[in-house]
């Protein structure tokens, strides 16, 4: 359940209403790096002020506890609804907080593929031209006979002696 600007200005006091304001989207993308870890950890700390104080409530509600006192009147509803607002306040800076580390991934893997590309570029131009050039060619193994040559009568008389033989099987 999303919980909108008004009530929450509604259920903090002044100085958690100005803090938590900062944690709505056009405020977070504005915070820096630290910041916005100094943002976690202060929530972090209210969320669990919130949650213990939702947890007493919840045992003098069950009897299973005595009353603080004078000073935190009520239901246990009220610290319950603003341990949500803390809640999803926590939520949108740890999503930012993703949100900058997967764009900074991103960049570094960019860059590196980028030094890549460059270094590839640089091994392909410092290759040598491929010109004609004469070359002895493939040495000779040792032992191995003479090649031979074929002559065009031999090859000819090859092709002559496999037609005839076709023509003899079709007959």
């Amino acid at each position: 359940m999303s919980i909108c600007r008004k009530q929450e200005k509604a259920a903090l006091s002044f100085e958690e209403w100005s803090f938590i304001a900062t944690t709505h989207h056009p405020e977070l993308g504005q915070l820096s790096d630290g910041d916005l870890s100094a943002a976690r950890t202060r929530l972090r700390e209210m969320h669990a002020k919130e949650r213990d104080f939702t947890a007493h409530k919840g045992r003098v509600a069950r009897g299973t506890a005595e009353p603080r006192g004078g000073s935190f009147p009520g239901t246990v509803e009220r610290p319950r609804f603003r341990k949500q607002i803390f809640a999803q306040a926590l939520r949108r800076v740890n999503r930012e907080v993703e949100r900058r580390a997967a764009d900074a991934a991103w960049a570094a893997s960019l860059e590196a593929q980028k030094a890549v590309l460059a270094g590839r570029r640089s091994a392909a131009a410092r290759r040598p031209a491929n010109l004609p050039t004469a070359r002895l060619g493939k040495p000779a193994r040792a032992g191995a006979p003479p090649r031979g040559h074929v002559s065009g009568r031999r090859v000819g008389s090859t092709s002559a002696q496999g037609k005839r033989a076709q023509a003899r099987r079709d007959r």
